[in-house]
């Protein structure tokens, strides 16, 4: 694949990452946690990308050596269940989001969705699609290290992108930022939910 057809698949692979990284940025985030979490979900999109390359390569062999071609069933099954786990995360952030700005709770640091565990979880909900693709490119010719490099940049800027964005419209919504934040991470939940299901 060329550095412009790497470039475009990294770019596609970012749009769920910057939906749902404008609305967690309204969660009033600091600018070093913007970087940091940047950093988390560019090293989850490359291990996923890579963990799905090497699968898809090792089907590949497997499907020479034993004359199979039903490889495509597992993986939609394994991406559906990941896409349904993704969303059931991504409402869950927008339910607490939403919970904690009704109740008034000043805790919102220790909630916030871009710590601990929290940020991994989010991180690997996000980066599912890269797995997805990494099958399929494990059927063919990719330099890895380049894909890897690529990734890793387009990534952290469409985090980087979202989270500030979304840090800006916080500022200018005010209060219910959180609240509004919180809404649109839950429809966006349910949306995928519904047309996965």
């Amino acid at each position: 694949m060329s550095m412009f057809e790497l470039f475009i698949l990294s770019a596609a692979l970012g749009t769920d990452l910057f939906s749902v990284a404008v609305p967690i940025g309204m969660n009033k985030v600091r600018r070093l946690v913007i970087v940091q979490s940047a950093i988390v979900f560019a090293l989850f999109h490359i291990i996923m990308i890579l963990t799905g390359y090497h699968i898809g390569h090792w089907l590949g062999h497997v499907v020479e050596h034993v004359g199979a071609y039903h490889i495509d069933w597992p993986v939609a099954n394994v991406q559906n269940f990941a896409t349904i786990i993704g969303a059931v995360v991504l409402a869950g952030l927008g339910v607490n989001m939403i919970k904690e700005n009704i109740s008034g709770s000043e805790a919102a640091a220790a909630g916030n969705p871009l710590r601990g565990g929290a940020l991994f979880m989010l991180a690997a909900s996000v980066s599912i699609d890269a797995l997805a693709a990494g099958f399929s490119l494990g059927m063919i010719d990719v330099d890895l290290l380049r894909l890897s490099i690529i990734l890793g940049a387009v990534i952290f800027v469409i985090a980087l992108m979202g989270l500030g964005l979304g840090r800006k419209l916080g500022r200018y919504i005010g209060e219910k930022a959180e609240l509004i934040g919180g809404i649109v991470l839950l429809l966006l939940g349910v949306h995928i939910l519904w047309t996965t299901i």
